[in-house]
């Protein structure tokens, strides 16, 4: 059962953030003129398709992600309303039209979580302890607000986070308010492998805000995390940031984890994933849209259009490549099922 709950959590995740990448891509060349010839969910045989302003929108057997056809991309280097006829900043327009589908999708899904369910990221407040953690050893219960860490006062969750790994698994001392008293909770944080940094094991309570306050909550916590993402780039270069590297298998079952949590735990990963696609794809890597995007800053600077052809070649080559990548990382979240 939970074999097929990680399978659907993993192809609603993923479906439903490429079809705004790729929707983001699609309304960004219909702004700049381009063409688009087809947009499609799914792969297989057609089961329903519709033409709409030249595009040809498609439903296909197995709806499982999304793709859109931009007209002169591929071949027909030379028609009027294709991509390589287009100015500069209209090319450049189009290959970040796919990261912005994603920054929009992933700020309805927190505008949605944050007026519903609630903003954890606020509370102070114990929404559920782990079993057999050391939280639930130390007599941690649901419903407890932490009011202070080693005598320094919490005012969220963040707070309380950056606290407990900075404790570098030493005892802390919990100070919680429960049931009109004050009551101390010592308890000794441990690595946790998955998260990869030390952990007590106990989930936040949620702040629910009225929708124009959660509107306003999803935007400033998107731009947050596109910051958090920049800054953590550089760890990419780094042993430990190779190490914490993973792919379709480990995201699957971070999306079916989330899965068994509720819908609203899976929304909101779903628009934390939104977010990491968005800016993944604009890493300057032929094969993603960065790659094209780094054509595009050469071409500024040098003056001169790289030929399509020999840009073709470069994405082909990127891609093999970046599908080899795909395939260790994957071996290596296999490998993490048996570890863990």
């Amino acid at each position: 059962m939970q074999i097929i709950v990680t399978i659907l959590a993993f192809m609603f995740s993923f479906t439903l953030a490429t079809l705004f990448h790729e929707g983001g891509h699609m309304l960004a060349a219909r702004a700049s003129h381009t063409q688009t010839e087809e947009f499609g969910l799914g792969f297989g045989r057609t089961i329903w398709s519709r033409t709409w302003r030249g595009t040809v929108f498609k439903i296909n057997a197995l709806p499982v992600l999304a793709y859109v056809k931009i007209k002169g991309m591929e071949s027909d280097y030379d028609a009027p309303d294709g991509f390589y006829t287009k100015g500069w900043w209209s090319r450049f327009f189009t290959m970040v039209g796919g990261m912005l589908g994603n920054l929009v999708l992933a700020f309805l899904i927190f505008s949605i979580v944050f007026a519903t369910l609630g903003d954890p990221r606020a509370s102070t407040k114990v929404g559920s302890v782990t079993p057999s953690s050391p939280a639930a050893a130390a007599g941690l219960k649901a419903g407890d607000n932490i009011l202070a860490i080693d005598g320094v006062p919490m005012k969220d969750f963040d707070q309380i986070a950056s606290a407990v790994r900075a404790s570098e698994n030493k005892q802390i001392d919990i100070r919680v308010a429960r049931g009109g008293q004050q009551v101390d909770i010592l308890v000794t944080p441990v690595m946790d492998t998955k998260l990869g940094y030390p952990a007590i094991g106990y989930a936040p309570g949620f702040v629910r805000y009225n929708p124009l306050v959660a509107i306003w909550r999803a935007l400033t916590f998107t731009g947050e995390y596109v910051v958090t993402y920049i800054k953590a780039l550089p760890m990419l270069f780094t042993r430990a940031g190779v190490q914490s590297l993973t792919g379709p298998i480990g995201i699957a079952r971070m999306t079916g984890e989330a899965a068994m949590g509720g819908f609203m735990s899976l929304l909101w990963l779903t628009g934390i994933i939104s977010v990491a696609i968005g800016l993944t794809q604009l890493l300057p890597i032929p094969a993603l849209d960065g790659g094209w995007v780094l054509f595009l800053l050469v071409e500024a600077v040098a003056r001169r259009r790289i030929s399509p052809e020999r840009q073709g070649t470069i994405q082909s080559i990127g891609l093999f490549v970046l599908l080899g990548i795909m395939v260790l990382i994957s071996i290596k979240d296999v490998g993490g099922f048996f570890v863990h």
